[in-house]
């Protein structure tokens, strides 16, 4: 009986113990609030790298207390190139209020003439990188850095690295 007993003990107090300095490290990874803050542009919306992919796409992180979520827009070309950019924040507002779990949603949020994509996902911390699901065979992460970020997705021969442009409000 004492046997199985000192197992489970054991088993529970290496979890905590492992759990603990993760847990701590994530809330230490969120200390910097001001990559929250605004949102992020692809850097070559509106120009070869958009016209390749036939859509602008933009990003935006949420952190609300514990929930924390990653949104990815992409609005469809030519369409994107006539958007202003002031009311992205907002369809980004919309897109929080309209969305509470991992989903893909296509619409106009509240403030785009035409038919948008957005994927919204829950991130976490690995290290010094945000991991998230991002439809590849492993989790995209993204590295922020001072004025904008790197978003890194597993490809097939390596890694495709994509800069983000940080956008913040005025």
């Amino acid at each position: 009986m004492k046997n199985p007993l000192i197992k489970l003990t054991s088993a529970a107090l290496l979890t905590v113990l492992t759990a603990f300095p993760a847990s701590a490290y994530a809330l230490q990874a969120t200390d910097n609030k001001s990559i929250f803050e605004g949102y992020y542009s692809r850097e070559g919306n509106s120009a070869s790298p958009s016209r390749t992919h036939h859509h602008n796409i933009y990003m935006k992180l949420y952190a609300e207390g514990a929930d924390q979520w990653v949104a990815v827009l992409h609005i469809p070309l030519p369409y994107a190139s006539t958007v202003d950019p002031s009311i992205i924040p907002k369809v980004f507002t919309n897109i929080r209020k309209q969305i509470n779990s991992s989903a893909f949603v296509r619409s106009k949020f509240g403030y785009l003439d035409e038919q948008s994509t957005v994927q919204f996902e829950r991130f976490g911390y690995m290290q010094d990188k945000i991991i998230f699901e991002c439809g590849s065979l492993a989790p995209c992460s993204i590295k922020p850095a001072d004025g904008y970020l790197e978003l890194i997705k597993p490809g097939m021969i390596n890694e495709h690295i994509i800069r983000y442009n940080h956008i913040t409000e005025k």
